[in-house]
């Protein structure tokens, strides 16, 4: 193509297009109307593109996001609600769903394939003798996101309760982006070391060692925040300079107790038959110790891609009217 390459003129067509004369050889583009309007959709600021956080605290206890599941895999309108809803509040829960084991693969697809990780395609959290994390145990885990061990952490998180008649082992959820402001206007140099000096997380058992270095906070362009990666079970030795030692731990401390604050912790019982599912670059989840000599818990999961659920979103919106 010519170095000088350059638009002699522009004008509108009669249907609306964009008529393009090029110098230094004449050449004439036509850009259809539909055509522009796409791409021009196809930018960062597109209304399908970026998520558009709606922030919430402990509030949605009581108000848990959802639809039921035959509404949702009965019609492309209720489909899309659904996952517009996920996307901007970060969680939303399907019920009334198929309680066979490994529906949570079949559920997966309203949104899009199944990301695989070390814990393979799917994983069951229930108690189990020997296990590899905390999750497979009846203790109380603390509000944490998951595998921020890996450079790209999956991005959302389904887990499917197929049954859950012990006492205790309620779902504790916080959103991340509601947390990492708080801090922001209680604390602002443990928010500043948090968003600028990344941390260590690893992940070791007999055959996994996966490991990455990863700010706790991170901020896009605009300093807003984009992610959450926040897991002391999967934290490595807090490395840096000595003098920023000490200031980095007492500023994951505070940002722990801010994600402890009762007021932006919510507690939902899930049930048999729902599917909660979870930003999980966004929404740190936990739960409170269970006793499975009362009754079996049994779980479900797998990760999906947030390029799948955009995608998903889009497909959807060229034909659906809301």
């Amino acid at each position: 193509m010519p170095t000088d390459l350059d638009a002699a003129s522009f004008a509108l067509t009669d249907d609306g297009g964009l008529r393009v004369e090029w110098r230094p050889e004449g050449h004439v583009s036509v850009y259809a109307a539909g055509w522009l309007r796409r791409h021009q959709e196809a930018g960062a600021d597109g209304p399908t593109c970026r998520p558009a956080p709606a922030t919430w605290g402990a509030e949605l206890s009581d108000a848990m996001p959802g639809a039921d599941y035959d509404a949702v895999s009965g019609s492309d309108a209720a489909l899309l609600e659904w996952l517009l809803t996920l996307r901007d509040r970060g969680i939303a829960v399907l019920r009334g769903t198929p309680r066979e084991p490994l529906s949570v693969l079949a559920l997966a697809q309203l949104i899009g394939p199944v990301r695989a990780t070390n814990f393979g395609e799917h994983f069951d959290v229930v108690s189990m003798p020997d296990p590899n994390s905390n999750a497979y145990t009846a203790l109380g885990l603390l509000c944490h996101t998951d595998l921020p061990n890996w450079e790209r952490p999956p991005d959302y998180q389904l887990l499917h309760c197929l049954e859950n008649d012990a006492e205790g082992g309620d779902s504790l959820v916080v959103d991340g982006f509601a947390a990492a402001e708080t801090l922001r206007r209680r604390d602002p140099a443990a928010f500043r070391l948090l968003s600028r000096h990344p941390i260590d997380f690893r992940f070791r058992d007999r055959v996994s060692d996966i490991r990455f270095r990863a700010l706790t906070i991170g901020l896009d362009e605009a300093g807003a925040v984009e992610e959450v990666r926040f897991n002391f079970a999967v934290m490595g030795a807090v490395s840096a300079p000595a003098h920023r030692i000490g200031p980095l731990c007492r500023a994951l401390r505070a940002f722990a107790s801010v994600i402890r604050d009762p007021a932006l912790e919510c507690r939902y019982p899930l049930r048999a038959g729902a599917l909660l599912v979870f930003d999980n670059r966004r929404v740190l989840h936990g739960r409170t110790a269970f006793d499975p000599s009362t009754g079996r818990r049994h779980l479900q999961g797998c990760y999906v891609d947030r390029d799948q659920l955009l995608s998903r979103i889009r497909v959807l919106s060229r034909t659906t009217v809301q």
